[in-house]
């Protein structure tokens, strides 16, 4: 696809969710791997722990304030990394990354995106919500996007759509790295060192049993 096909898309980021695909070993969501314990158990779909994500801050908030204390860099975004929840259309024009994934190629005067403030030219795309219906209900999840291709990633995007909002709202949440942000880890982040970009990703792995490897 052209690239200046691809921009207008990611501007307008009207797809609906049927038109989300992602490889089973692409696929990634919300777990991070407190201390070293394994994942949380398999949950019913559309219900229990992580079934919808509402922003990083009330995620972590599912875990023990014990393991929170104990291993802080677990429950925080890696340096120069943020989350940011948009209403779409965002406003941002993507464009695919040398090593994959999408970065911001310019945000749109006015709009939503630029309107955060936070958002600049040349950030990585990390990881998006997107949200998947089954059997009378849905599940909201984080999928790590970093790696991902262009197509996929403006349908996972598309997927959040108003009827799979507990508020019924038209938004989207983003997690972006800035270019200078760790790929590696910094000493230990169980021992008071730092997670890199590339770890954060892999804490948020699927449940080798999760339905949405099954898509």
């Amino acid at each position: 696809m052209p690239t200046a096909l691809r921009s207008i898309l990611s501007l307008l980021l009207v797809a609906p969710s049927a038109g989300f695909r992602c490889a089973p070993a692409a696929i990634r969501t919300g777990y991070p791997a407190a201390a070293r314990q394994p994942l949380p158990p398999a949950m019913e779909f559309g219900k229990g722990f992580g079934s919808y994500y509402s922003g990083w801050i009330d995620f972590v908030k599912e875990y023990p304030q014990e393991d929170r204390n104990a291993y802080p860099a677990l429950f925080e975004l890696p340096k120069d990394c943020y989350e940011v929840k948009l209403e779409k259309p965002l406003g941002i024009a993507f464009e695919e990354g040398s090593d994959g994934g999408v970065v911001v190629q310019y945000l749109v005067e006015g709009g939503n995106a630029e309107q955060s403030g936070v958002i600049s030219a040349g950030d990585a795309l990390l990881a998006t919500t997107a949200c998947m219906g089954r059997d009378g209900t849905f599940e909201r999840k984080v999928i790590p996007s970093r790696f991902l291709d262009f197509d996929t990633i403006m349908g996972a995007i598309g997927s959040n759509e108003p009827k799979f909002s507990k508020t019924r709202t038209n938004d989207v949440i983003l997690q972006f790295a800035r270019p200078g942000a760790p790929m590696e880890n910094e000493g230990d982040p169980y021992d008071g060192g730092s997670r890199g970009v590339k770890d954060f990703l892999k804490s948020l792995e699927f449940p080798k049993d999760s339905p949405w490897l099954k898509r």
